[in-house]
């Protein structure tokens, strides 16, 4: 059990499902019919009136929590990202399954991927005096949360000056 404890530690700033970035405040036991159960104590770093408890027992929740990326994992995502083509997918629903799973899995250079593909269509598309998709406009800015409060953290800029600084180095 001592060792399941120092996976994480206190101070250290994680990624949790949808709670975005989160700072592990406390690990702290708590008992719940007459068992003691330790608990990771989240605070997200964007709403810190909430506090999330993580059982570190509970293997399913605690392979939610994700440590931050370094600047140097970030560059190299940026520059892998940069060098692809844009791949626009035609078809609404297999789209749709892509956009689900690159989210889901918080994948950064996947949902990067995905971003440049969405910036890209949604130049062309404005180009043409039309708007992106309401499906593709809703995944966009789950996508953009998402890598928003990473990337700021890890960087130290600004959350509304992370896309514009991806889009500088991602859209060449």
């Amino acid at each position: 059990m001592e060792q399941e404890l120092t996976r994480f530690s206190a101070g250290e700033k994680v990624l949790y499902n949808v709670n975005g970035v989160c700072e592990i405040t406390d690990i702290t036991e708590k008992v719940f019919n007459n068992t003691v159960i330790s608990y990771y104590v989240l605070k997200p770093i964007n709403n810190g009136d909430s506090t999330i408890f993580v059982p570190v027992n509970n293997e399913n929740l605690v392979s939610k929590m994700k440590r931050l990326m370094t600047q140097s994992q970030i560059d190299e995502i940026i520059s892998y990202v940069s060098e692809q083509d844009a791949q626009w997918n035609v078809n609404d629903t297999t789209r749709k399954e892509e956009y689900k799973n690159a989210i889901s899995l918080g994948n950064i250079r996947e949902i990067l991927v995905l971003l440049k593909s969405i910036w890209i269509h949604s130049l062309v598309q404005s180009n043409k005096g039309r708007k992106l998709h309401i499906m593709d406009e809703v995944y966009l800015r789950e996508a953009e949360k998402i890598i928003r409060e990473e990337i700021s953290t890890v960087v130290g800029v600004e959350q509304d000056d992370v896309i514009p600084y991806l889009k500088n180095r991602i859209l060449i």
